[in-house]
């Protein structure tokens, strides 16, 4: 689910950068664009009954940024409203982890560079082979650096159908690069979250594994926006426990709560340690909030 940023501070901080948005003037020629957009497929042709990868390629122009599912303290998650051919259905878009973002005071969720956000598109079995399918997608967004300027495209892709799909390599190993970098699932790890002295927000990780790697550079990402004080600081603590090391991340609820923090629901993301490949990685946690 595509969300947006309602906390007050978000709001009135989009607001602004919205309301001081560098918009074409027709009199002079337009500036190089912030952010280019494009479709992409895993395969150079699909087959009837097949599910295949479809994604919106974003590049941003070097010193911006789009922002994640949950935008931070300001900004607006990318919208994809897909255009398919009737029979054709796209499943949910996946987020890779985001980067954070220190504008002034505020924090902002989002990326830099590139990104690839994908969809598994189902083909109909009634497919006809021998043709071409046009696949389409409207796209907006809102690049942001020191301010934050609206864009949007439509774009589009054909591929033949064929009685067998034919592979593209280096189109896979993109979305394959992309998919490492998804949340993965957090049934390793033993979870709890609490509230502490009111405005503080505990979560307690454990592996269960004695010889599990360190955890290094914890930090919380929800997907609700205006839960938690974004640019607070996050500590973590370690401590030995039974089955390995017990950490617990201390998080500082919003001074102006969007809603009830009735469950810790986002990214987890350690810079080493939740999975066995070097480099950061992320872990979705569903988690129900108690009171201490």
């Amino acid at each position: 689910m595509l969300r947006i940023a309602t906390a007050t501070a978000a709001a009135l901080a989009l607001a602004a950068a919205v309301a001081n948005a560098q918009l074409p003037d027709p009199l002079h020629p337009a500036a190089p664009a912030l952010v280019r957009a494009e479709l992409l497929s895993d395969v150079a042709s699909i087959q009837p009954g097949s599910t295949f990868r479809l994604g919106v390629h974003l590049t941003m122009k070097e010193g911006w940024h789009v922002n994640w599912t949950n935008p931070g303290d300001a900004g607006l998650a990318p919208s994809i409203a897909w255009k398919l051919p009737p029979g054709y259905r796209a499943g949910i878009v996946q987020w890779p982890l985001p980067e954070r973002f220190v504008t002034g005071p505020l924090m902002i969720f989002g990326y830099a560079g590139d990104v690839l956000l994908i969809s598994d598109v189902h083909v109909p079995p009634g497919a006809t082979v021998g043709g071409n399918v046009e696949l389409g997608a409207d796209v907006s967004w809102l690049a942001c650096a020191e301010e934050c300027v609206p864009g949007s495209a439509s774009v589009k892709l054909s591929l033949p159908v064929e009685k067998a799909a034919r592979p593209d390599a280096a189109s896979a190993s993109r979305f394959d690069a992309t998919e490492a970098r998804w949340p993965g699932h957090s049934l390793a790890w033993k979870m709890d979250a609490w509230i502490e002295e009111e405005n503080t927000l505990v979560l307690e990780v454990q592996s269960g594994d004695a010889s599990a790697n360190a955890l290094q550079d914890l930090f919380f990402f929800p997907y609700d926006p205006g839960l938690i004080e974004d640019a607070a600081p996050q500590t973590v603590s370690a401590q030995p426990g039974p089955g390995g090391t017990v950490y617990q991340l201390r998080v500082t609820r919003a001074r102006l709560p969007a809603g009830d923090l009735t469950r810790v629901y986002g990214l987890l993301v350690a810079a080493s340690g939740l999975a066995r490949a070097e480099g950061p990685a992320a872990i979705e946690i569903n988690v129900p909030v108690t009171r201490r």
